[in-house]
């Protein structure tokens, strides 16, 4: 990524008072390289054999519970039972209201209730890909008829088109 921001070429719009991405120039060298470093992963396979399976699961629940930290659905489930007072202005629940927020929440565990059923389940988990679309249907047909676009982007999940 460092390597792509120092080819990147920028320029500052006076109107909008940012900074814009004018050019990026890209070369062969650089997807050959990176591609290369990522095959080159596959001689660490004998060392990787001797890391214990606890350490491996470890670093893996590191990650997982990092990024679980800016993920705005983790957030509105520990805030559904968080005093309303204690919560930023901003807060979603000021917009929506408690129940409305809730409803949106169930409505997300709901589907990856379902998402995990569906994969679950070895007769259908070969579909797993189609049942990720049927969740952007969802959440592009269905969800604007049930809450306004107001309350959506309050939620931070403004209609993607």
């Amino acid at each position: 990524m460092n390597h792509i921001k120092a080819l990147t070429e920028t320029q500052f719009n006076t109107t909008t008072q940012e900074v814009e991405i004018v050019d990026v120039t890209e070369t062969r060298v650089t997807g050959f390289s990176i591609h290369a470093m990522i095959t080159s992963t596959l001689l660490l396979l004998p060392v990787l054999r001797y890391v214990p399976i606890p350490v491996v699961s470890g670093v893996f629940l590191f990650l997982g519970r990092k990024l679980m930290s800016g993920n705005s659905f983790f957030q509105r489930v520990r805030d559904s039972i968080a005093e309303t007072k204690r919560l930023p202005d901003d807060h979603p629940i000021h917009v929506l209201g408690r129940k409305r927020m809730n409803w949106f929440t169930a409505t997300q565990v709901a589907c990856l209730a379902g998402l995990w059923a569906f994969k679950q389940n070895a007769s259908t988990a070969i579909f797993f890909p189609s049942v990720i679309g049927m969740l952007m249907v969802i959440r592009g047909l269905v969800l604007p008829k049930v809450f306004s676009e107001t309350e959506l982007e309050a939620l931070g999940d403004a209609t993607p088109w």
